[in-house]
């Protein structure tokens, strides 16, 4: 006996199958182009590897992109000088997200690129193959914003430029401040003016922005990728700062200041980076007190904010300094200039501000937090939401978009 088969059904099931197929294939095309479409791209221009500036902007530039590339409709793709400072290991090793160009610094914290030579050229090609909507560059000093205007003007695409300084460069020899104002009156007026959107890191940024031109800035605090540990209980009182060794940070005052309370119980430890450390060191053995001041070199600052009792930031002029917002969350009591952006961190009574340049002041605060052991650790929740990640990438991820809808 013979089984017949049903053709019809089997046409039919063909035919179901193939439809499911060419859905499926359809909606897959669909989600590529949908991607294609609303992933857009960054370029980003840093002026140093993170790797080199572990507590500046690079850090915190990077700490966004990474997040950006994960979370968002965004490609963020970095451009960093390969500077290393005695760092032998390949600084690809830190960053797939990074190209880097050949650099030199020409004075210290002032990378220039090296124009001239092969990788140079390759790195620019590698860029323009990128195809960037968007180029974002950060702080008008730098050569790098500059050159971020020129592609940005070369392959047709926005400007987003990220301004961490804050007024007039002071704290330096009249000559260098000289250079800094034409400057400003000058590269940086153009800067501002060029680019399509800025976003700067304070208020009180904002305000000086405005001196230079008609746009309104964004304002997006840099967020604070920090968890405090458990706080160290010292039986001598213990005073801190980290940060760079460098002329604007004004710690020639914190340690004269520390010399006119000599006779209070104190220890102190400066975690530094940077190239003044020769100069202070001499400093401090002048004023005897090479017994009382330790230097420690670190790379990590998180590993010694929790062992400060008070900490205090003399800076002549700022941005917005992280070590301030970091030690509040650590749980210190913080003495610091009232410069930048420093007062918008918090209006707690463990910040007390004091004028930039008095070592008086500065003395006689560090003196009354030596004196009075009920200063209450109000900052920390208040910080906590206000400089937080999270906010930050919302925040950047609004501003992309607005300017992603002019194109």
């Amino acid at each position: 006996m013979f089984h017949t088969i049903d053709t019809s059904n089997k046409k039919r099931y063909v035919i179901k199958c193939s439809i499911v197929i060419l859905l499926g294939f359809n909606t897959f095309i669909a989600f590529v182009i949908h991607i294609i479409r609303f992933m857009k791209k960054i370029l980003q221009f840093l002026p140093y590897s993170y790797h080199i500036h572990v507590w500046g902007l690079e850090k915190i530039a990077q700490t966004i992109s990474d997040r950006l590339n994960k979370e968002s409709d965004f490609s963020c793709l970095n451009i960093a000088s390969d500077i290393r400072r005695g760092h032998d290991e390949p600084l690809e090793k830190f960053s797939k997200d990074t190209l880097f160009i050949p650099s030199f610094d020409l004075i210290y914290n002032f990378p220039i690129p090296k124009f001239w030579t092969k990788a140079f050229r390759e790195t620019m090609r590698k860029i323009k193959a990128y195809h960037p909507d968007v180029i974002q560059t950060h702080t008008r000093f730098f050569i790098q914003s500059m050159i971020g205007w020129i592609l940005a003007k070369w392959l047709g695409c926005k400007r987003i430029h990220v301004e961490h300084g804050s007024w007039f460069v002071t704290g330096y020899s009249r000559y260098i401040k000289l250079a800094a104002w034409l400057f400003d009156r000058t590269f940086g007026l153009w800067i501002f003016r060029q680019c399509d959107e800025i976003v700067t890191i304070s208020q009180s940024h904002k305000a000086f922005i405005k001196k230079f031109t008609v746009k309104e800035p964004t304002v997006i605090y840099n967020p604070i990728d920090y968890i405090p540990q458990a706080k160290i209980k010292n039986a001598i009182p213990h005073i801190g700062f980290v940060w760079r060794l460098v002329s604007l940070k004004g710690l020639d005052l914190l340690i004269k200041a520390l010399k006119e309370i000599e006779d209070a119980s104190w220890t102190c430890t400066i975690v530094w980076e940077g190239n003044q450390e020769k100069n202070l060191k001499n400093l401090t053995q002048t004023l005897w007190l090479e017994d009382r001041i330790v230097f420690v070199w670190a790379d990590d600052r998180t590993n010694w904010l929790h062992r400060f009792d008070i900490f205090v930031n003399p800076s002549y002029q700022e941005w917005l300094p992280t070590t301030v917002v970091e030690a509040l969350m650590a749980g210190c009591v913080v003495v610091a200039t009232d410069v930048g952006g420093t007062r918008e961190i918090s209006d707690g009574e463990d910040l007390l501000l004091i004028q930039s340049g008095d070592s008086k002041k500065l003395s006689e605060n560090i003196e009354k937090t030596l004196e009075l052991s009920n200063f209450s650790n109000t900052s920390s929740s208040i910080i906590q939401e206000k400089f937080s990640l999270k906010w930050a990438i919302h925040n950047y991820n609004n501003t992309y978009k607005k300017l992603i809808s002019k194109i």
